[in-house]
């Protein structure tokens, strides 16, 4: 796996996530999550544990645990089931 260096990190402008104080990258918490969304957040995560330094990814893991951006996404899907009408026959 690529490291990314800290130069590079500050080049790509990430849309889901902030850094911290500590360093760490800290998911920025969506109501609503498309599929889209889902995916975008989940590349973006795995560009930010491969630029993160060794001693720093299992705390990020584990705050990347805590939102789990696939669980958003089917609780979204299945809130706008709640409107899909009924098939006609």
């Amino acid at each position: 796996m690529k490291r990314h260096s800290a130069a590079e990190a500050r080049a790509v402008p990430l849309r889901f996530h902030t850094q911290g104080s500590d360093g760490l990258y800290v998911p920025i918490p969506f109501l609503f999550v498309t599929e889209r969304m889902c995916d975008e957040i989940v590349a973006e995560r795995e560009l930010i544990l491969g630029m993160a330094q060794a001693a720093a990814l299992p705390r990020q893991r584990r705050l990347f645990a805590r939102y789990d951006p696939r669980r958003s996404a089917a609780a979204f899907h299945a809130f706008l089931g709640l409107f899909a009408g009924e098939p006609e026959k």
